[in-house]
């Protein structure tokens, strides 16, 4: 009959620490939330990365295909700002991969192809072509873009494959332009508040399976019954 009773001992065990650490891991990254979004944002609620320096002698630089939906939601992300400056007026614009892919079929550009911020790194591949698009302002299937010195683009992150391609503002040769990113992510503080109390109510429920199996089956089956013999009857 001991067997029933030190597999739930067992039981209670593995609950109290798997309730144990599932709480560490959701405080700390609710902490962690709540610390960024007061501390780590600029101005105007932005995360930023620093700015790098993207160069070419074509007409044209075309990220490879980002995939927006597939591992960050959208309703998590929010808003992407990009930084943009240069010695010339620059345009920026963001359009479906498949579009920029179209758009740049036959102009002479160039693709830059797996970007690591950090360390920065990126890898550029020319395309050769004979078309002067002119001015890329005037086309018509971008999802956001911006022309001019020194103009942020915001854009709104939705689901699908995208490019972000950089020119002179005239279609010319010869871009250069340095490019920043900021990521606004409203629901980071409900998300880090969220999280920061699901990991306090699992500690506490751990402490309570801990006490409670403190006792041992064995402890609580010789703990005193509440009733015994005094004295016998003369």
């Amino acid at each position: 009959m001991q067997a029933e009773p030190q597999q739930k001992h067992t039981g209670l065990t593995i609950g109290a620490w798997v309730a144990l650490v599932l709480g560490v891991l959701a405080l700390a990254v609710g902490v962690t939330a709540i610390w960024a979004h007061t501390s780590k944002r600029d101005d105007n609620g932005y995360f930023a990365a620093h700015a790098h320096r993207y160069q070419t002698h074509t007409r044209a630089i075309a990220t490879e295909t980002i995939t927006v939906g597939s591992y960050v939601p959208t309703w998590l992300a929010g808003k992407v700002r990009l930084d943009v400056a240069g010695g010339k007026p620059l345009f920026v614009g963001i359009a479906p991969k498949a579009t920029v892919d179209r758009y740049l079929a036959r102009v002479e550009h160039t693709d830059a192809t797996k970007l690591d911020l950090d360390p920065f790194k990126v890898t550029y591949v020319d395309h050769g072509g004979t078309v002067d698009p002119g001015s890329p302002a005037r086309a018509p299937f971008w999802a956001a873009a911006v022309s001019g010195r020194d103009k942020p683009l915001e854009w709104k992150l939705r689901s699908g494959d995208w490019s972000i391609v950089v020119m002179n503002a005239d279609g010319s040769r010869d871009v250069a332009a340095t490019l920043g990113v900021g990521v606004k992510v409203p629901a980071l503080l409900w998300a880090g508040i969220a999280l920061t109390l699901l990991g306090g109510v699992l500690l506490a429920g751990a402490g309570l399976m801990f006490a409670r199996n403190g006792r041992s089956p064995q402890a609580r089956a010789s703990a005193p019954s509440g009733s015994s013999t005094i004295g016998s009857p003369m």
